[in-house]
């Protein structure tokens, strides 16, 4: 009987220690979110990246300060609804003087891998420029609207970004950032399904 009793108690033990270890470390042992390593690992890179910007297009795209002055749940950062599993989807709104923006950013939730991200500004009277990275092709895509009587033309005018530029590093960097941010789930967030 107490060798019995032995065995059951080893069995029970194995098996907690086999369901510990699907689950994971506990989460005081997880040191960082892949997304803050990530941000972490590349914080000097991205910041070189932002020093070799010419500075009519370091204005146009740096908006590190306003993303790191964003309060606590700010209505202007959302969560958005997953289109499949491991997904994150985030939008940051900005509003300056004259100006307005988004930032838009797509990851895996377990690795913190960007795939997508879009940073576009609009300045009235003007039109709206627009930049893409696309971590699929690892392609980064420049776009302009020109502003008419009636709003942003219809007609968008695109041209690829050299791979070897700032400008793709420097734009990972604000996914990066914007990831890091508490944001608040929009009001239909559950996964969307697709077709």
């Amino acid at each position: 009987m107490a060798m019995d009793s032995r065995i059951r108690s080893a069995l029970l033990v194995a098996l907690a220690l086999a369901v510990v270890a699907c689950e994971g470390p506990p989460q005081a042992e997880a040191a960082l979110t892949p997304f803050q390593q990530l941000a972490a690992d590349s914080a000097a890179g991205d910041s070189a990246a932002f020093a070799t910007l010419p500075e009519p297009l370091l204005e146009f795209l740096d908006v590190r300060e306003a993303l790191a002055a964003i309060p606590r749940g700010a209505s202007r950062c959302a969560v958005l609804p997953a289109r499949r599993d491991h997904e994150l989807r985030r939008r940051m709104r900005f509003r300056f003087a004259d100006e307005s923006a988004v930032l838009y950013v797509v990851a895996e939730d377990t690795s913190g891998s960007l795939g997508r991200v879009e940073y576009i500004r609009r300045v009235p009277g003007r039109g709206q420029r627009g930049l893409i990275w696309d971590g699929e092709r690892n392609r980064t895509t420049s776009t302009w609207w020109d502003e008419t009587s009636n709003g942003l033309s219809r007609r968008v005018e695109r041209g690829d970004v050299p791979r070897g530029s700032p400008m793709p590093r420097a734009l990972r960097g604000l996914g990066r950032q914007l990831l890091l941010l508490p944001c608040e789930l929009e009001s239909d967030s559950s996964p969307v399904t697709s077709p």
